[in-house]
């Protein structure tokens, strides 16, 4: 019997010897990637010259997965992926959402970090004769501000101009003054390693101006080499939260000195009669609306609401509505914000971890640059947590994000129905003898608008919600509690906007009923893809309709029908 249980004890010595050996492994494996970026040769790397190609060469494993990303722009997830389909298409109510705004007229479905300028350059929404015949004839063309998270050129165009010249100045000025090639390794280069990586010894840091302000405002202590001080699972995080957020151009209030074209032209050259020449403009400068959101702290959808309060008097909207006349701000991209309160969060789960999982390179653990959507590999990005299988993650990932989307489509038809019901409240009060009778068309505007603004006000709360979850690139996965909550508070507001609508239309004897929008509705105002001079302005598949397996999906998603979505995977 001692014999018996000595045997026992040494398997379970050995297991358990197994065991440990096994975990050391698997921490030092973790940590040789940071050890052998810094052992590597960065002799003569540079932010003078960020090219992915120079810096690439001294670590060719990185440049390989980071160029696996110019190809990979045909795989589309169920609400995000890389195929560039048109997502005013797929999402037609966005259209009446900005109506009076330049996304109206070209939205796609996103590209890899490779094509961030790329697309940034072709984009309509940089087409200021397109624009402008196309109602928007006061677009003069997209400042630079919208170029800080789209070039790795941005420090050295910084540098070269000064901060807020860089953002007031016209985007494709700035285009026409950069040096290098028309090509992705010059003026079209997207997100390269020097926006992540310090050229000394490649340790992770916050590169953009307006990140580091905003950071530092929020708690965080700047850093003259890595732009602020935190450590390096927390930079995983940073250095994506730098561009992945909510943003505006605030105005200075002064004057600037900025270079400007004669002409200005949406062409990568000048032309004859064109020239550059130094003028007054008003200063801008991008910001990020964060003063109410504090470090450590979850991000909540009040907080924009109590900070664009705070600057309205310098920043009173993005956009006038068109149809509504609403004081509009327009949502980017928070994945930031809508992340910092989830349950993964708040367990020190970076950025990094989940869309640049760890991989295999030889001996070496390494941070992947292939930067994508975690269904596309959910071994490595949820299994290195989560012991489910594989097919039970994506699944629980799908049907997490279409309960998600099933409040985000009822917000957005929610809003679109209050815009309706808005624009026909205004075409009825114009027809009433007290209003008719102003000759002047723009003081009649102004005094149906004033009568109208609590319903403008809640015109302004409820899209910026609806907004807010559309931009925001997860469908809610990020963080499904607030998620749901933002949309199910959008879904309030505007109700709440049609409530004071019919309010006023039984004041002046207008009758009216709420509208109820949905998804064939809006399906009867998809746009086609764009032409001009009677030829598409992008090649397919940009600005494609949206495949017909999501407008499926899309079309059971409101009201659910469970049946479609018990038997899928």
């Amino acid at each position: 019997m001692k014999t018996k249980g000595l045997l026992v004890l040494i398997i379970v010595g050995i297991v358990l010897g197994i065991g440990v050996a096994w975990f050391s492994a698997d921490i030092g494996a973790k940590k040789s990637e940071s050890v052998a970026i810094k052992t590597e040769n960065s002799q003569g790397l540079s932010d003078d010259n960020p090219d992915f190609a120079v810096w690439g060469a001294r670590f060719p494993d990185y440049l390989d997965m980071y160029l696996k990303m110019k190809d990979s722009t045909y795989t589309a997830t169920e609400f995000a992926g890389s195929y560039p389909y048109s997502k005013i298409n797929r999402y037609p109510q966005l259209t009446m959402f900005w109506d009076g705004y330049a996304f109206k007229y070209d939205y796609n479905q996103n590209r890899s970090h490779y094509y961030s300028q790329i697309d940034q350059m072709d984009t309509l929404r940089n087409n200021k004769e397109y624009l402008n015949s196309h109602g928007l004839k006061a677009f003069d063309g997209q400042p630079g501000a919208c170029m800080n998270c789209h070039t790795g050129n941005l420090q050295n165009l910084v540098k070269k101009f000064g901060w807020i010249e860089f953002n007031t100045m016209k985007y494709w000025t700035i285009i026409k003054m950069m040096e290098g090639p028309n090509t992705v390794h010059g003026k079209k280069m997207g997100s390269t390693c020097a926006d992540c990586h310090n050229p000394d010894d490649m340790s992770l840091r916050v590169t953009r101006p307006a990140a580091i302000k905003a950071f530092i405002a929020r708690g965080y202590e700047g850093d003259e080499k890595h732009g602020i001080k935190a450590d390096r699972q927390e930079m995983r995080s940073l250095v994506c939260m730098q561009c992945h957020v909510e943003y505006y151009n605030q105005p200075t209030g002064k004057k600037v000195t900025v270079k400007a074209e004669t002409k200005y032209q949406e062409i990568p050259e000048l032309r004859e009669g064109n020239k550059i020449i130094e003028v007054q403009a008003d200063g801008i400068e991008l910001t990020y609306p964060w003063k109410f959101w504090k470090k450590g702290e979850p991000f909540r959808i009040e907080m924009f609401d109590d900070y664009y309060e705070s600057v309205r008097d310098s920043f009173p909207y993005d956009f006038i509505h068109a149809s509504t006349k609403a004081p509009i701000l327009k949502m980017q991209h928070p994945e930031a914000e809508l992340y910092s309160g989830s349950v993964h969060a708040a367990n020190g789960v970076s950025c990094a971890d989940c869309h640049m999982p760890y991989t295999r390179k030889g001996a070496k653990k390494v941070t992947n640059h292939f930067i994508a959507s975690p269904l596309l590999d959910v071994n490595a990005s949820c299994k290195s947590c989560h012991t489910q299988s594989e097919d039970y993650l994506k699944n629980q990932v799908k049907d997490i994000q279409r309960m998600v989307a099933a409040n985000i489509r009822s917000a957005e038809y929610a809003v679109a129905s209050l815009i309706q019901d808005i624009t026909t409240l205004r075409s009825e009060m114009l027809k009433l003898q007290e209003f008719a009778k102003i000759a002047d068309k723009k003081q009649q505007e102004m005094e149906i608008t004033k009568i109208l603004t609590p319903a403008l006000e809640l015109h302004r709360k409820s899209q910026m919600r609806a907004d807010f979850m559309n931009a925001e690139n997860s469908s809610g996965f990020h963080n499904p509690r607030e998620s749901n909550r933002i949309a199910l508070q959008a879904v309030k507001y505007a109700k709440d906007g049609q409530n004071e609508v019919l309010a006023i239309a039984m004041k002046y004897g207008i009758k009216m009923q709420a509208s109820k929008l949905g998804f064939e509705d809006m399906r009867k105002i998809a746009p086609k893809p764009s032409e001009v001079n009677n030829k598409r302005y992008y090649e397919s598949p940009l600005q494609d309709d949206a495949p017909k397996d999501l407008l499926k999906l899309d079309k059971n998603l409101v009201p659910y029908n469970y049946k479609a979505f018990s038997n899928q995977k």
